[in-house]
Parts: structure tokens; C-alpha cells; sequence
């Protein structure tokens, strides 16, 4: 086994899903975000506050790069966003794209306490219900086209992250076994 990146928008279920397919795979299970904070020594809260998104970006970049073989990653929301990042991710690993709805997005995300610079208002604080749909609108109009150029598509609207998990495995295993 070489990689599996799960890409998605935030509150798709990367992080869950793919700790779930690892522990199946018995390979270790890396957030790409929590590789970040490491490297940086801070919150991602912290980078996008002190240093901006750009260098967050460039720390993403590095960590991805630095993402051994026979591993589960769960990628950023950007991470694939980026062209280099995306040409490296496709050509080193099997990419699945967890797809979810808006208005589920919205509901997991409202549920989540994580802090989400992108879902803030500028004085920081989160964005109303209605200005998070917006914007989570606006973002995945932009983001979809690209996430779709994972090697493949799972739709993971509604359903549990050990449902997720199946899908993704069954889509490992059938990828896998006709190489």
C-alpha cells in the first residue's frame, strides 16, 4: 500500500473517515492539519491570525510532502485546491473525494467547535447560519470542480463516518485489485 488521501470540504469527515479506513488497512492514520500545528508550533487558528493564510499554505504544502508511504491522510479543505499540491497528491497517492451537501456541511460544522478561520467574520467571531451557508456555497461552487479530480467520488451525504469508511474501502479494494 502505498497512500489514501481523503480531500472534501471542511465537515466532510476526512478526519473521522480516515482514521476509521486506516485502522481497517492497519496503517497509520495522519490529519494533515495536526502535522501543521506540530511543525509550527501553534494553533492553525494562530497561523491564519499571526502570519496569514499564505504562509499557512506554505506550511501545508511542506507537510504534505513530508507525508511518508502507508499512510491514511486527511488532507486540508485547501490542500487540494492547490495545483502543485493536487498534481503531487494525484501522482503519489489514491485520492477520494468525500462529497456532502451544503446543508449538511452547515450542520456538522454548526455542531463543531473547532475554530475555522475561513467560517469567521473579520473581527472572529463565527459567521450567523445564513452567512455560513453563503459562504460555504460560494466556496464549494468554486471548490467542486477541483475536488472532483480525485481518482474517485464518494458520496458521504448523510451517512455515518463507519458508512464512509466502507465506501472508502470497498473503493480502495476495488482500485487495488484490478491494478
Amino acid at each position: 500500500m502505498s497512500r489514501v488521501f481523503l480531500t472534501g470540504f471542511m465537515g466532510c469527515g476526512k478526519s473521522v473517515t480516515g482514521a476509521l479506513l486506516a485502522s481497517r488497512l492497519s496503517v497509520e492514520f495522519i490529519d494533515l492539519d495536526d502535522r501543521i500545528v506540530t511543525m509550527a508550533g501553534c494553533s492553525i487558528a494562530e497561523i491564519f491570525s499571526k502570519r496569514g493564510e499564505a504562509a499557512f499554505r506554505e506550511l501545508e504544502s511542506a507537510a504534505l510532502r513530508s507525508l511518508p508511504n502507508g499512510v491514511v491522510c486527511a488532507l486540508g479543505g485547501g490542500t487540494f485546491m492547490d495545483p502543485e499540491n493536487r498534481a503531487w497528491a494525484l501522482s503519489k497517492a489514491q485520492v477520494l473525494y468525500l462529497r456532502v451537501g451544503v446543508p449538511e456541511l452547515v450542520r456538522r460544522l454548526r455542531a463543531d467547535k473547532t475554530v475555522r478561520p475561513l467560517l469567521q467574520d473579520q473581527e472572529g467571531r463565527p459567521l450567523a447560519v445564513a452567512q455560513m451557508e453563503d459562504r460555504i456555497r460560494c466556496m464549494l461552487e468554486h471548490r467542486e470542480p477541483i475536488y472532483q479530480q480525485a481518482h474517485l467520488t464518494l458520496n458521504v451525504d448523510g451517512v455515518t463516518p463507519e458508512v464512509a469508511a466502507d465506501k472508502c474501502w470497498e473503493a480502495y479494494r476495488s482500485r487495488n485489485v484490478r491494478r
